[in-house]
């Protein structure tokens, strides 16, 4: 019989930590095999081993326990998004390229992007190091002059709001070859680059992917989608 781990735990930092880690750690096994919506926190407490007192101890709600997981994978994504931004020093084809990177990875691990739609992340969440970095290119773009000189929470909102119309535009629906080339060109264009450079951008042969974390959350999902 498994043990269950009694949710009178002392309030000792290093174990709540522990505690929240591993409820945290027990959501991609749930959205696996549940609708997000369909998800209680006694399905939560239950793949975790844990009672329903010790999942409360940790966080408010099933939303409130998906978005930090949601949060948590997207940190452990922008490892290797980043050192590929890195290599590019054209601003707008780099906004470009991460971009694209973000769609691929979320549609081609359908759970990892089931787990993005269905919280808020990044939104609300500007101290987010997603977030920051799309600000920290907006704002090297706006000085390239290839941007529009915007004010950076609306230039990132229309980068995160691009990856997620895109991804949930993929996984719920068959889309022409040519999408991802569209959204990409529609969101260069929003960000003020000049139409042709959009389009010759947006055209840019794409298919290698950055090697995903092996550890973490990612890892954990890279283990049960096979």
């Amino acid at each position: 019989m498994t043990k269950v781990i009694n949710h009178l735990f002392s309030d000792d930092k290093k174990q709540h930590q522990k505690m929240h880690a591993r409820l945290v750690s027990s959501s991609p096994e749930l959205i696996s095999t549940k609708s997000i919506n369909e998800i209680k926190v006694e399905d939560i407490a239950a793949q975790a081993e844990v009672s329903k007192a010790a999942f409360y101890k940790c966080f408010r709600s099933v939303e409130d326990l998906l978005n930090t997981s949601a949060k948590q994978a997207g940190a452990e994504l922008l490892i290797p998004i980043y050192s590929v931004g890195l290599t590019i020093s054209d601003i707008a084809l780099r906004t470009a390229t991460k971009t694209r990177i973000a769609i691929r990875i979320m549609t081609g691990i359908p759970l990892l992007g089931r787990l993005m739609l269905n919280t808020e992340w990044p939104f609300g969440d500007t101290r987010h190091k997603g977030y920051r970095d799309i600000q920290k290119d907006l704002a090297a773009g706006i000085t390239q002059g290839c941007f529009t000189d915007m004010p950076l929470e609306i230039g990132a909102n229309l980068v995160v709001s691009t990856v997620r119309a895109a991804v949930q535009g993929i996984l719920n629906s068959t889309q022409t070859e040519d999408y991802e080339a569209q959204i990409i060109y529609t969101l260069l264009l929003s960000l003020g680059v000049d139409p042709k450079r959009a389009n010759e951008i947006s055209n840019i042969p794409f298919d290698q992917l950055p090697d995903l974390p092996k550890k973490g959350l990612i890892g954990k999902i890279l283990t049960l989608v096979g």
